[in-house]
């Protein structure tokens, strides 16, 4: 038999500022599947808001994957000295990334815009530069997503979200605005100052944005081959930021790999989420996906049209699909609901 431990639904509050991309990896300020290394004089920086725990580091690997995948507009290596609109940047011909001088990114007035920046190698910032976000562009929506190590000299400024497969090494008397998440270690040196966390993001003009979950799926026992279908408690949405008659929404979901104590895995992809018994307010016009993977983050939920105040309530079902090469074990892993 397969004792599995199922998935661990952890009350989850999402706002604006909870990225769906990063699944649990995103709930830290620094994630690291090896060391983290933290120079003296620091502030700004929670300790608590760290993490080298497998759920995190497995959600940061399926981030990486996801977003390193992202069709994108070639660009040069060295990104210095250039302003960038909202959207996809890769370096030509898989070049390392150099930040040399001063850039800017222009949110084009839309808290929401989005910039990647994609590179299967290194990336290194010469000491003193400036990442300046304008125009309502946030560090929450900036993704450094880089295969090699990323380094940074001495006395910059940093936004976003810096991903990498390798080592992260931050220098000394940085300003940071942003996340640190490595597959390696993190060495963040001496008088960093980070600006708190949750890092910048858009923020709700009323009211706010909330999903609510149940917190546990009962233990069952499962052979290999075998799936099972199971009906979650109520999840809720109560959306009361005053955005009528246009308020709109997306749940998105993802499945951190399964563990047990021997470092067995099971896959997100073994998981599968259907919408059902969907009751909504305030005037909605709500689009269920079916999910089949839920290795990468993926859409369960939209709404649009809403009123000011709006909420829908529906039963996640999950199906879960034993792999028939599955060792057994008692495996343990989180699913993360977010709702933007």
């Amino acid at each position: 038999m397969l004792l599995v431990s199922l998935v661990s639904f952890p009350p989850f509050s999402a706002n604006a500022s909870t990225d769906p991309v990063l699944g649990a990896a995103g709930n830290f300020q620094i994630v690291s599947g090896g060391a983290i290394t933290l120079g003296g004089a620091i502030t700004g920086l929670d300790i608590g808001n760290t993490s080298t725990t497998s759920t995190e580091v497995s959600d940061l690997r399926s981030a990486l994957a996801s977003l390193s995948a992202t069709p994108a507009i070639s660009v040069p290596a060295d990104l210095g000295g250039k302003t960038y609109l909202p959207g996809a940047y890769a370096s030509a011909g898989g070049a390392a990334f150099a930040i040399t001088s001063n850039i800017i990114l222009d949110g084009k007035n839309d808290c929401k815009s989005k910039f990647i920046f994609i590179t299967p190698a290194a990336m290194n910032t010469t000491a003193g530069i400036s990442i300046t976000l304008i125009n309502d562009a946030k560090a929450s929506n900036v993704y450094w997503v880089v295969g090699g190590a990323i380094t940074t000299g001495a006395g910059a400024n940093l936004s976003g979200n810096f991903l990498s497969s390798a080592a992260v090494t931050v220098g000394a008397s940085t300003n940071f605005d942003g996340r640190i998440l490595a597959l390696a270690a993190v060495t963040v040196g001496a008088s960093i100052a980070f600006q708190g966390f949750p890092i910048t993001a858009c923020s709700a003009t009323h009211g706010g944005l909330s999903i609510s979950v149940p917190e546990a799926l009962e233990s069952r026992n499962l052979n290999p081959g075998e799936s099972v279908v199971i009906e979650m408690g109520n999840a809720i949405v109560t959306d009361t930021r005053g955005n009528g008659p246009n308020a709109s929404w997306t749940v998105s979901a993802i499945c951190s790999d399964l563990s047990d104590s021997s470092g067995h895995l099971m896959g997100g992809q073994n998981f599968a989420y259907v919408v059902k018994d969907l009751v909504i307010t305030g005037g909605l016009v709500a689009t269920p996906q079916t999910v089949t993977s839920m290795l990468m983050a993926a859409t369960i939920l939209s709404a649009t049209s809403g009123a000011g105040n709006n909420s829908a309530s529906w039963i996640p079902v999950i199906t879960l699909s034993v792999p028939l090469d599955q060792v057994a074990g008692t495996y343990k892993g989180t699913m993360t609901h977010s709702v933007y």
